[in-house]
């Protein structure tokens, strides 16, 4: 019997087209995509202002994230505050919890944020790995950001070695290790419509 698939998480380098591929499946499956909608359920939740959520989104940062306990509601800062610091781990916690409630409402797409991970115990999820040559992902983000090839060329490596540094802490094993996703995808030799298109045919919501 084939395993009913439910759920796709989008596991990305940067500029590789996780954000993008998220979109296209969520239009072709009519299914909630959860990308940076992740951290407004953080928001809802804690009352933490986005801005300040992204700032640490994805990050080992511990100086932002030691900083958020200052934009809780009083009633939560001070159950934390008797607890425990406020601190990267917490706010990991605190995303996996959601992740996990938002998948209970149903079919969806999650890209990034370790969704993998935190949905490791269902049986009802494809994990999806996106990556691509650095020369390529580079010359796409200069064209959607509009930047120059230095400053991009030095975000492509901060992002990529924060998700690398963020994976291993939190799950223990290598971001890029291929035989912890069921489909690995150049999305520099393949169009992301192409890998839509192969990943709809695997998917069947139940609804």
């Amino acid at each position: 019997m084939e395993k009913q698939i439910n759920i796709i998480t989008i596991s990305r380098q940067y500029g590789a087209g996780g954000g993008e591929l998220g979109v296209r499946l969520s239009r072709k499956l009519g299914i909630p995509l959860y990308n940076h909608q992740i951290l407004s359920e953080i928001s809802k939740g804690t009352g933490i202002r986005e801005n300040i959520l992204r700032a640490a989104d994805e990050s080992m940062n511990d100086f932002q994230t030691n900083r958020l306990i200052e934009f809780l509601p009083r009633e939560e800062r001070k159950a934390l505050e008797s607890d425990t610091v406020f601190n990267q781990k917490t706010l990991y916690t605190i995303q996996e919890n959601t992740i996990r409630r938002l998948a209970e409402k149903g079919p969806c797409i999650f890209v990034g944020r370790l969704a993998d991970h935190a949905l490791r115990e269902r049986d009802d999820v494809l994990s999806v790995f996106l990556y691509a040559a650095k020369g390529w992902r580079i010359l796409r983000m200069m064209q959607i950001e509009n930047a120059s090839h230095d400053e991009t060329a030095r975000k492509l490596r901060r992002v990529d070695r924060e998700r690398r540094n963020y994976c291993k802490y939190y799950t223990g094993r290598e971001w890029e290790d291929c035989s912890k996703y069921e489909y690995m995808f150049n999305s520099g030799s393949m169009k992301l419509e192409t890998i839509a298109e192969i990943l709809c045919q695997e998917v069947r919501p139940d609804r």
